[in-house]
This record gives C-alpha cells, sequence and structure tokens, in this order.
C-alpha cells in the first residue's frame, strides 16, 4: 500500500480565497459582464470556472469597455491601472473592485515608505511577474532595479557601486525562495562588506543605510516549510500549481534541490504510471492558487494507479 502524504498547508491562500469570492459575488450579483484584467489568480483550472460563470478576461487594459464592472486580480496594480480606468468612469465605491492581496498591498506600502525615507529600493522578484511589476511603480517604473535569482548578486552590487545612492534597502516579492532571498542577502554580504543588515518589517528604524526588509509572506513561507517535512521521509514529491505561478514553481524547485523525484503538474491527469514504479512514499503539496478539488484528484489518481 502506498502511503500518500499531502502537504499541511496545500493549495488555496487566504489572498487567493477572497479574490475568487470578489470575482464570484460581483459576477452573480450584477446582470452585465464582469472584467478581469490579467489572471485573478495564477491557475488555468480557476480562471477555466470563472469564466464558466460569465467572467471576462483581458489582457490588455483597453479592452475593458467605458463604465465595465471591473475586478482587479490578486497580485496587484501599477497606479496607471487606476488612473486609466478612472478615465473609463471605472472607479472604487462604483463599478471597480479591488481583489489585491492585503499582504501585496503591505508590500507596496514597504515600498513607499522606504523611498519616501531616502532609500534606493532595490526588488528581489521577476520581471514579468505582475507583483513586482505593481511594486516597482512606487519607486523608479520601469527603472527599478529587479533581481531574480540569488547568483546574480554582482550585479545588485555593480548597481550600488555605479549609483551615488545615500540609502539603499532590498525588499522582496511576496512568493519568492526564502531560502533564494536569505542566499541573496548573504552573496552580497560576502562581497560588499557585510553591510546589509536586516530592517524588521516595522520599519520602525530607518536610520541603517544599507538594509533588507523580508517581505515573502507567510502563507508562501509555510508552503516552502512544508517542502523540507516531505523531503525528510518521502521519496516522491507531487507539485501541483499553474504553469505561471509564482509560488508553485519555488516549491517544485526546492523539492528538486533536495535530490527527490519531483513533478510540476496542473491537474491529475498529467501524473504517468511510470513515476510511481517502486515508490511507497508519495508527497503531494500545492501552490497558493491551487483550490482543494485539484489536490483530491491527484491523490485519486495516485491511488488509481498504485492499487
Amino acid at each position: 500500500m502506498v502511503d500518500i502524504k499531502v502537504a499541511r498547508h496545500a493549495g488555496f491562500c487566504f489572498g487567493v480565497k477572497k479574490a475568487i469570492e470578489i470575482a464570484e459575488e460581483v459576477a452573480q450579483s450584477n446582470p452585465e459582464s464582469t472584467y478581469v484584467l490579467g489572471q485573478l489568480v495564477h491557475n488555468e483550472k480557476v480562471i477555466k470556472t470563472l469564466e464558466g460563470k460569465g467572467i471576462i478576461f483581458v489582457e490588455d487594459i483597453h479592452e475593458i469597455p467605458q463604465n465595465a464592472i471591473t475586478v482587479l486580480r490578486a497580485h496587484g496594480e501599477p497606479g496607471t491601472t487606476y488612473e486609466i480606468l478612472g478615465q473609463k468612469s471605472i472607479t472604487k465605491g462604483k463599478n471597480l473592485n479591488d481583489a489585491t492581496c492585503p499582504l501585496v498591498t503591505l508590500v507596496h506600502n514597504v515600498a513607499i515608505k522606504l523611498k519616501s525615507n531616502g532609500y534606493e529600493v532595490i526588488i528581489f522578484g521577476k520581471h514579468n511577474h505582475p507583483e513586482a511589476i505593481g511594486t516597482s511603480y512606487h519607486l523608479r517604473g520601469n527603472g527599478t532595479f529587479i533581481v531574480e535569482h540569488e547568483d546574480d548578486y554582482r550585479q545588485v552590487i555593480d548597481h550600488i557601486k555605479n549609483n551615488n545612492f545615500g540609502k539603499i534597502a532590498i525588499i522582496s516579492q511576496t512568493t519568492m525562495s526564502v531560502l533564494g532571498y536569505k542566499k541573496l542577502i548573504e552573496n552580497i554580504n560576502s562581497n560588499f562588506g557585510n553591510k546589509f543588515i536586516e530592517i524588521p518589517l516595522a520599519l520602525k528604524n530607518l536610520d541603517v543605510k544599507y538594509g533588507f526588509v523580508d517581505t515573502i509572506c507567510n502563507p508562501t513561507k509555510q508552503r516552502q516549510s512544508d517542502i523540507d517535512e516531505l523531503a525528510g521521509d518521502r521519496d516522491m514529491i507531487i507539485v501541483i500549481g499553474g504553469k505561471n505561478s509564482s509560488n508553485s514553481k519555488e516549491l517544485y524547485a526546492k523539492a528538486k534541490e533536495y535530490g527527490i523525484d519531483s513533478y510540476f503538474i496542473q491537474s491529475a491527469e498529467q501524473i504517468q504510471k511510470e513515476w510511481l514504479n517502486g515508490k511507497q512514499r508519495i508527497g503531494v503539496t500545492a501552490g497558493a492558487s491551487t483550490p482543494d478539488y485539484l489536490i483530491d484528484e491527484a491523490v485519486e489518481r495516485i491511488k488509481e494507479i498504485t492499487r
């Protein structure tokens, strides 16, 4: 009998749940079309389900009609989005429903406060991820320095050395690797005289010249910590998540680092019989935008194959 263990924090986080609830409530209570800019959450199955409820997803803001009922995704938006929607008579309190995750809003507020206190702010994040783009708006817009990988620390050091910044702070996209962020800071410090020290999230001490703030969210930390637990007694790990889900991809990368056979899937039908040959202890986890039913289906598929 194969032993299947599902991670304690697999699946939806509260920010994703809230965003989906907002979109569904808005669509249900309005006879007109409901528009969402971009992917509400990074999961293809969830998007398909919402499309079935009459929600229209658009990648280009100009595709949203004048005065249309609109929902903004969980990842946050730059201020320009609100300005353009305002020109279309789409505003909060009227027909604009903001589903931005509160933990993303927290990062925006951290960025704004650091900037207003004289810091040049660098983001540890993905260049094309909507959250990093949204946070960048509050700093230097397209000119904000974003570093994607811990091994790119020399680029950060060069950026600092080539500019005359008075104070510098590094923050992170909420869904990045906890270990990756730690390694980035360690790599910078090892080659830059150990100058960067942690600034607590409360931002009470902003006299530090070189600092970093831990803005990776707790749901991301919990899911990554679960990989450590699964790796301790599993001989295989399956990660379920959307193709564009940053936090899901980080879970998969973390599992691979342990040297355990690991697979990244979007849904149960992708699980192949040969993966399970000789495996007795299988771990299953899922990114923060993965619904419970996809986890349940994956577990059932494993049971069917190994029966």
